[in-house]
């Protein structure tokens, strides 16, 4: 009987949204850009509310919030362009790579754009020097593996060639200062998260429009860039992760002392300092980790190469 008056309770919660969300459909097709139809819209966020109680639970003016800027980036909350998460009682609307990738696309401002996680089975070639190149044949035939890096690679109309490579080490180091490093988008869709966070250092770089930024750093509100101390499993960095693959690497050297643009610059550059709070949840970049660390220790001193 408690169990039906829950799911009672449930979904008048539901009804309420409903009656409430569509006295918006005003502002929302204002907000929509014009191939994108109201009702669609406003049908995936009912979904997306029926198909997770906790939405109905959290914050209402932060879930009205979180639709309304979906719906500012003409990205529909699909979980696959986009997601409504919750952090701090509140929702976030979380743009994905799928979502960030098709906007990017539809703006007109490069002739393409790419982002792909490498796992340990996958054939993989970063090389520097007068041609560079990323060559990266996925494995097909079986297990991929465990993840060790990601890249984005983006051309612009007149030729140009953008590339951005992440060891799984640096990405690591952007989860573990976000407020949910342990939960939410991080655990579910790791992978879509990676492919992120290597387009966001990439689009730095890239020239494209103010909304268009905006929309990228849509999720800067999971990020707790002052966070310190406290952890029992600090952070431990890994040796050259992609050393195997990589045919040319820089020496390594400590990045010269300049003002960053933003606070994710700090996080991806310092990120790994000192103790960061870690639930000593897994996640699954962990294996990966240990794996290249058992790799470390056994055979690349007798190689030569330095960690």
């Amino acid at each position: 009987m408690g169990q039906l008056t829950v799911a009672q309770q449930r979904q008048q919660a539901a009804q309420a949204f409903r009656g409430d969300f569509q006295r918006m459909s005003g502002e929302i097709a204002a907000a929509l850009p014009p191939h994108i139809p109201p009702e669609r819209f406003m049908r995936v966020v009912l979904t997306a509310v029926q198909g997770d109680a906790a939405l109905l639970e959290a914050d209402r003016k932060s879930l009205f919030e979180a639709s309304m800027k979906a719906a500012q980036d003409g990205l529909l909350p699909d979980k696959r362009e986009g997601a409504l998460v919750i952090y701090a009682g509140k929702v976030q609307w979380l743009p994905m790579i799928a979502g960030v990738l098709k906007k990017v696309r539809n703006s007109g401002e490069l002739a393409s754009i790419a982002a792909h996680v490498v796992h340990e089975n996958d054939r993989f070639a970063y090389v520097l020097g007068d041609e560079e190149r990323i060559e990266h044949e996925p494995k097909l035939d079986g297990p991929r593996g465990a993840p060790r890096a990601a890249y984005a690679i983006a051309k612009t109309k007149d030729g140009g060639i953008y590339r951005e490579v992440m060891s799984l080490e640096e990405i690591e180091k952007v989860r573990r200062v976000s407020r949910a490093a342990n939960k939410g988008p991080w655990v579910d869709w790791w992978e879509e998260m990676a492919r992120k966070t290597v387009l966001r250092r990439l689009a730095k770089r890239l020239p494209m429009s103010t909304d268009m930024d905006d929309l990228i750093r849509r999720d800067d509100e999971l990020y707790d860039f002052g966070r310190r101390g406290g952890g029992d499993r600090p952070f431990k960095a890994v040796a050259n992760p992609l050393a195997d693959q990589i045919e040319h690497q820089p020496a390594a050297e400590e990045p010269a002392a300049e003002a960053v643009d933003d606070e994710l610059d700090a996080a991806e550059d310092r990120g790994g300092e000192g103790n960061v709070v870690d639930d000593g949840s897994d996640f699954p970049g962990d294996e990966a980790l240990r794996a290249m660390e058992r790799e470390t220790g056994r055979g690349r001193r007798g190689a030569g190469r330095e960690g």
